[in-house]
């Protein structure tokens, strides 16, 4: 019979559950090609995320050791993904969307689209080459430290349930605070805060499901959490995205109209053709910003940050105790 995970060698779990991650992300990185698999390039900014949550909980701790150069590659990589698959959120939204919408929304929103679709393959091409140039060297890398982390018998340090234990008690004090600092729904930086602090708790239970039912109990309400709080901060890049958008439209719209005074044309001063069309757009986002934060915040999500919190506390005991 092994050894319960929570007296396991720190070292041998980081790095075992380290490679696990880096090689989900290499499975993934093909099928970021593939025009037929829309999941690939989520799949594997996900394993990126996870890896980079895995290192942060545990690279303070005694006999882990993760280069500040290494850590900054994987966060950059992780982040030269962002803009495509934040596009194709946003494509995905239209196309559900527009149909149901008025004429105007209608409108601007097939305009939005039209350009969105190019700068969604744009993106794809620029994360491809960035994942092309970056990752085989990164990998390469991050598997060296891993391999020598799960190898690694020399040296004191806690038990993984001991470390595990003190990052996510950790954690779980920064959650209930930035929850509680949150003011209103037009605070977007600390609304994106717990929701980063959510994934982070929530790849750090991932292993225990299978070991507590406390830690499972617990990643299921993190679930909750994270997937209330996702849907709002969609919301709310939506939203900067669609004010971006009609001012852009109105930009070009202005350009054109001044280039055809310039010649000779007679003055126009209406509004910008998709102007209504967008605030229509904006006023429907608000009105699904509004119910998310309420959901979000309210004990609908995750019973009270209150009840969640005594729930990553049990969590943190069972990772302590051999038999949970």
């Amino acid at each position: 019979m092994g050894q319960p995970l929570q007296q396991r060698r720190l070292s041998r779990v980081v790095g075992e559950v380290g490679l696990d991650l880096l090689n989900d992300a290499r499975k993934a990185r093909p099928r970021i090609a593939d025009p037929e698999d829309a999941e690939g390039l989520h799949d594997f900014r996900v394993a990126l995320r996870r890896l980079r949550a895995w290192i942060q909980a545990y690279r303070d701790q005694p006999g882990i050791s993760f280069p500040k150069p290494l850590r900054r590659e994987l966060r950059d990589l992780a982040r030269a993904t962002n803009r495509a698959r934040d596009g194709e959120v946003m494509l995905a939204w239209l196309e559900q969307t527009l149909p149901g919408l008025p004429l105007a929304e209608r409108g601007a929103g097939e305009w939005w689209r039209q350009r969105l679709e190019h700068e969604v393959s744009e993106a794809y091409e620029t994360a491809s080459l960035a994942i092309d140039a970056h990752f085989p060297g990164l990998d390469a890398r991050l598997q060296r430290r891993l391999d020598d982390l799960k190898t690694r018998k020399k040296g004191r340090m806690p038990s993984f349930g001991e470390a595990s234990a003190e990052a996510l008690l950790a954690l779980r004090k920064r959650l209930v605070a930035e929850v509680e600092a949150v003011g209103s729904v037009d605070e977007a930086e600390s609304l994106h805060r717990p929701r980063i602090t959510g994934k982070r708790i929530r790849y750090l239970l991932r292993p225990w499901r299978k070991v507590s039912p406390r830690c499972r109990r617990a990643e299921r309400a993190m679930k909750d959490f994270q997937d209330a709080f996702g849907v709002l901060h969609d919301d709310l890049v939506r939203g900067a995205a669609i004010r971006a958008m009609a001012l852009d439209q109105a930009s070009e719209e202005l350009d054109a109209r001044l280039a055809e005074a310039a010649r000779g044309a007679a003055p126009r001063a209406s509004a910008p053709r998709h102007l209504r069309g967008f605030m229509g757009l904006l006023g429907e986002n608000r009105r699904r910003l509004l119910t998310h934060y309420e959901l979000a915040m309210g004990a609908e999500a995750v019973g009270g940050i209150g009840t969640l919190s005594a729930r990553l506390k049990s969590a943190g005991k069972a990772m302590r105790e051999v038999s949970s």
